[in-house]
């Protein structure tokens, strides 16, 4: 039998009807109706015409029609014997499957079920959730390649066995978004509605790392299967630190899950997560997607209805090295332009040898762009590429009515439903867009690479038309928006709102928006929001992150986003990027005589330094910030700022300096009342750990409790409070109680900084709280969880800069190797340590470098060396 040929199909499609393998399609009208054709067209393929043979589903149509009835379609081409042999096999594993208890997958892009050439994979994805032992599962290949419909594949075998044994499914694609996008919010939107679809109560509150540790436990209650689809654009790209993931949230849920999980978390992207390199060792697995072979990639233009000689398929294939979404375009190309004629894909020259998938993709699309010149059909795809995302039909009209725009609206005012059916149509047909159903809207979208090609080729091409459609999107989003947005959810039109009107033009109408309704006109973003959603915001308004604001913003406005990116980074732990927007905050500060601003702004950046290991620049910093302190004339500021220069002091190995500073400090924080307003935090724990250090211990005992009393009487000494100062403070009182052998108290105290830390989002500081607890596990011989601890701390130090944690963290881990009684191990961390660039600054532990040296490598396992 030829190609296409389809025997006794009549009968065949009775068989689909009365298996009822598709509840929704039950005879030749209903089929109709879902194809969008008439039910005289089906009956021309069973019966045929003056123009067609009977028995025969048009090449254009076969895929479709096998997508319904989920069968591959070479199984029409089979005798009627066999076809009904496999619809058979597709209806037992059904009999017997117990449904699962919560579903969620609307959220995934729409593709079809027919895979070509991807068996393997899908039989390699059953053995891992089959096996149970795997936690994840990262699905990795180029954009286009087919992820996401390999992942939709395998869902839609295990819906006929009932999702073999998952309790919950529950699906989210960061792909709303192009690469092209400066949105990165969808990670903490991710987490709260992913939070709320799980059970959690309060999805809204608490930091974006509080509600990451309440999602994976949610996750683990039952045995639930979570896909990720689309991670590339959380993710750091090619560079030093290729693969991360940027969103902290994020990353913290997929190493939770990585470590401990109850069933299987799926992820796909174009890059490896660096986060998964510690548990590959079977805890975490990839899968890489390689091209189609030719004879698949033949395979798949056949059943799109491209005919033609089999070397020219071959070639066609060859040409488009496999790819998959490639091959889907050219497929609808060569259907809408060449009458399914594979010989016409030289038509295509520009293509031949380019090696780049994206350039092979947006090179159809350029085409496509050619054929349908200005009609309707290019508006609506430069609508979609602009708006960037999923949209309802309901919302394209709205967009279309409220302003004229050539190229992009005009042609789509007034089109009557059968013209907006035909239109839709016809781009589904030449496979450039996607349509599915969320409750009663028709959502329509298309592959990324695709939304980013149109919208970059709209911006080259049409600029005034491109600014003009981001306005309209501009003003959408803000009317679509919630009058005052408390959560994610709500606030991310707002966030979407500020970049689309940037790209407008409308620099300092956008601005006043992320000012008014994000921000609230506070300076300070507020502890429990998503510093990197604000951040991801945000960068919308600089040409050069994050040192030079766009033009057209005010000295004022341009001075503001500079400090609320600085204050993003810090605490976000991206050490690098805030150390030039915070020096050049202090310096407007300091040219515009605001001495308080710039005194209490270099605080935050001389402690980023020092944990940085740039006790130079720290010092540096502090030295120069002298005159306006003083300027400042604020004694409380003064003493703060005195503590910080008292503490540089001491980690330099200056003990007459440090205590000469302190002594001054300590005069003003110890008076009954202070001479000005306090406007700014004191601090005690430099002072408490300096007394620790020294051998005062009693004494630092004393001064740490007298901090807690004031917290507890509200004394003015505590009138300006955060939770990462008191968390120090607690880090610092718990290792006293350690140094006392009062075990109890040490962990109480211990154990709550940790929480506090994490609860302030405090992901620079956080290292020196789990270092600080893993000495508690080390001295309750708690070994495992000790080093816990110190790989976690380890890992985040790495990851932020934070090179004294880093240090902190492989010197505590010398040490534990060396009491659990393995010196090699304990040499191997120590020398990693010592060759830190820049802790040579901190000669204060010269000397406890020095004991523990001896006792590494004169093989002595006794007398551990405390580190405080």
């Amino acid at each position: 039998m030829s190609a296409g040929k389809h025997p006794h199909l009549a009968k065949k499609l009775t068989q689909l009807y009365t298996s009822c393998i598709n509840p929704s399609i039950s005879n030749n009208a209903t089929l109709a109706k879902h194809l969008g054709i008439s039910r005289q067209a089906i009956s021309k393929w069973v019966h045929g015409s003056e123009t067609s043979a009977g028995n025969t589903i048009p090449h254009s149509q076969i895929l479709e029609v096998a997508a319904v009835f989920e069968m591959e379609p070479y199984c029409f081409g089979l005798e009627l014997s066999e076809f009904g042999e496999r619809l058979q096999q597709k209806l037992e594993p059904s009999a017997s499957v117990t449904r699962i208890d919560k579903i969620s997958l609307s959220s995934l892009p729409c593709t079809g079920l027919n895979l070509f050439g991807r068996s393997t994979e899908l039989d390699a994805i059953d053995r891992v959730w089959d096996e149970q032992i795997t936690n994840c599962l990262e699905i990795i290949a180029f954009g286009g390649v087919g992820k996401s419909s390999l992942v939709n594949s395998w869902l839609s075998r295990m819906d006929k066995l009932g999702y073999a044994g998952a309790n919950r499914v529950y699906a989210w694609s960061f792909y709303w978004q192009g690469t092209g996008s400066d949105v990165i919010s969808s990670g903490d939107l991710f987490i709260e509605q992913a939070l709320e679809w799980f059970g959690d109560k309060c999805p809204d509150k608490g930091t974006p790392w509080a509600k990451a540790n309440r999602l994976a436990d949610l996750i683990r209650e039952s045995r639930t299967l979570l896909i990720l689809d689309g991670l590339e654009p959380l993710q750091y790209p090619p560079g030093p630190k290729q693969g991360e993931i940027e969103n902290p949230a994020v990353s913290l849920l997929l190493r939770e899950l990585a470590a401990n999980n109850n069933g299987l978390c799926i992820i796909t992207s174009r890059l490896s997560i660096s986060e998964f390199v510690s548990f590959s060792d079977g805890r975490t697995k990839s899968l890489h997607l390689e091209r189609l072979s030719n004879a698949d990639g033949v395979q798949l233009l056949s059943a799109m209805g491209i005919c033609g000689d089999k070397s020219d398929m071959q070639s066609a294939v060859e040409v488009y090295s496999g790819h998959p979404l490639c091959l889907s375009l050219l497929a609808g190309y060569l259907s809408v332009v060449h009458d399914a004629n594979v010989a016409n894909y030289r038509d295509l020259n520009s293509l031949v040898d380019i090696q780049s998938f994206d350039t092979h993709a947006s090179s159809i699309v350029q085409a496509y762009l050619c054929w349908f010149e200005s009609s309707l059909e290019t508006s609506l795809l430069n609508l979609l590429g602009l708006f960037g995302r999923g949209i309802t039909l309901v919302d394209v009209k709205a967009l279309v009515t409220s302003e004229s725009v050539s190229g992009l609206t005009e042609e789509l005012v007034d089109l009557s439903h059968s013209e907006w059916s035909y239109a839709i149509k016809k781009l589904e047909d030449a496979n450039l867009i996607s349509t599915s159903k969320t409750g009663e809207s028709n959502v329509i979208d298309c592959h990324p690479l695709v939304r980013d090609f149109l919208n970059e080729h709209l911006r080259r091409e049409k600029p005034d038309a491109w600014r003009q459609g981001n306005k309209i999107v501009f003003n959408f989003l803000q009317r679509s928006a919630v009058a005052n947005p408390v959560s994610m959810v709500q606030m991310e039109p707002l966030f979407r709102a500020v970049i689309h009107g940037v790209r407008a033009g409308l620099v300092e109408e956008s601005f006043q928006l992320y000012f008014e309704r994000i921000k609230r006109k506070q300076f300070s973003i507020f502890t429990e929001g998503s510093h990197h959603a604000d951040q991801s915001c945000i960068r919308a308004f600089f040409r050069s992150p994050w040192t030079e604001p766009v033009a057209q913003l005010s000295e004022s406005a341009s001075f503001y986003l500079l400090s609320s990116a600085a204050s993003n980074l810090i605490y976000l732990g991206q050490i690098d990027a805030a150390i030039e927007p915070s020096i050049l905050s202090i310096q407007w500060f300091r040219a515009n005589k605001r001495w308080f601003e710039a005194a209490a702004t270099a605080g935050p950046l001389i402690s980023m330094l020092i944990a940085a290991g740039r006790l130079h620049d720290a010092r540096a910093e502090w030295e120069k910030g002298q005159e306006s302190v003083e300027l400042a004339d604020n004694e409380v500021l003064g003493a703060a700022s005195t503590s910080i220069g008292a503490y540089i002091s001491f980690l330099e190995g200056d003990w007459t300096g440090a205590s000469r500073y302190f002594e001054n400090s300590e005069n003003t924080l110890n008076r009954l009342e202070p001479d000005c307003e306090v406007v700014c935090p004191t601090i005690s724990s430099f002072y408490c750990k300096y007394l620790l250090d020294a051998g005062e211990v009693e004494k630092a005992l004393e001064r740490a409790l007298l901090t807690l009393q004031w917290r507890e009487t509200n004394a003015w000494q505590v009138a300006v409070d955060t939770t990462s100062l008191y968390a120090t403070d607690l880090l610092v009182l718990g290792l006293i109680y350690l140094k006392l052998d009062d075990l109890k108290k040490a962990s109480d105290y211990l154990n709550k900084q940790v929480e506090l830390f994490k609860a302030a989002n405090e992901w620079l500081y956080l290292p020196s709280g789990l270092i600080g607890r893993a000495k508690l596990h080390s001295a309750n011989d708690e070994y495992a969880l000790a080093e816990q601890d110190l790989e976690e701390a380890l890992s985040i130090a790495k990851r932020t800069g934070a090179k004294f944690s880093e240090w902190e963290a492989g010197i505590a881990l010398a040490e534990l190797a060396m009491k659990s009684g393995n010196s090699q191990l304990g040499q191997s961390y120590f020398q990693q340590a010592v060759e830190i660039e820049g802790m040579e600054s901190y000669r204060h532990y010269y000397s406890q470098l020095e004991s523990l040296k001896v006792q590494l490598y004169s093989g002595r396992e006794n007398g551990h060396s405390s580190q405080a």
